[in-house]
């Protein structure tokens, strides 16, 4: 009996969260909605997100973009939290004004910290097909001239995507980050000549030669939706 009770008691919790999400984006008139999704957690628990984009601000050259964006998230437990969108080089991260709460969206899954401890909601992924990266997924050697296929499959619901090309490194690092194309049909495939990017954290345009790249496909319209990948592999 209580087997047949979960399911109900979950699908209850998501609806309601659904509705609350829907009133409260009224009230968000300088941001645009991007996205509304539910993560299902450990011990059948979920977080309901809204995603909003707002407006881009300008930047001198060569200095980091400034995030804009915000979340609006109410957890199965009753709690709700309105979220503004930080630095990050992994992932999309928003925190509150004392970052006590963290929800940090990566990939198909979100770690949310409350006093810098996961410990709530843990295991939390979107039941959704999302992004996957096929090609190169590690071991490759690419040369400079070279025309290459990147390949990639995704769900339908996607219209378009970004393809940004990185040197592997940790969140503090200056390491090369640039994109290759951007909002581009969801096709599954792009052909490129390997040839030199405008890097914009570092503000020049260059391909420096290394074994440790990694390529990542994201959803144009909610870049919280993406996949790497799975190795680096190289160019020369």
């Amino acid at each position: 009996m209580k087997k047949n009770i979960i399911p109900i008691v979950l699908t209850i919790i998501v609806i309601m969260g659904l509705f609350l999400l829907y009133a409260n984006t009224k009230s968000n008139k300088n941001l645009s909605l991007v996205a509304q999704v539910t993560y299902t957690c450990n011990s059948n628990k979920t977080i309901n997100a809204a995603f909003f984009k707002g407006e881009s601000k300008q930047v001198d050259p060569g200095q980091p973009p400034i995030p804009s964006g915000s979340v609006k998230i109410i957890l199965s437990d009753g709690r709700s939290f309105d979220l503004f969108q930080t630095i990050s080089a992994d992932g999309a991260r928003y925190a509150n004004s004392d970052e006590s709460f963290i929800f940090w969206s990566k990939g198909d899954g979100v770690l949310v910290l409350e006093n810098n401890v996961e410990k709530d909601y843990t295991g939390c992924i979107l039941p959704i097909e999302g992004i996957k990266v096929l090609s190169p997924n590690g071991g490759e050697i690419w040369s400079k001239g070279q025309k290459v296929e990147i390949l990639w499959d995704a769900a339908k619901e996607i219209k378009s995507v970004n393809v940004r090309l990185a040197i592997s490194g940790n969140e503090d690092s200056q390491s090369f980050n640039a994109a290759i194309v951007s909002n581009i049909p969801n096709a599954g495939s792009y052909e490129w000549v390997v040839q030199d990017l405008y890097a914009d954290v570092l503000g020049v345009e260059d391909l420096p030669a290394s074994d440790k790249y990694l390529i990542t496909i994201e959803n144009s319209e909610h870049n919280n939706v993406y996949d790497t990948s799975d190795a680096i592999f190289g160019i020369k």
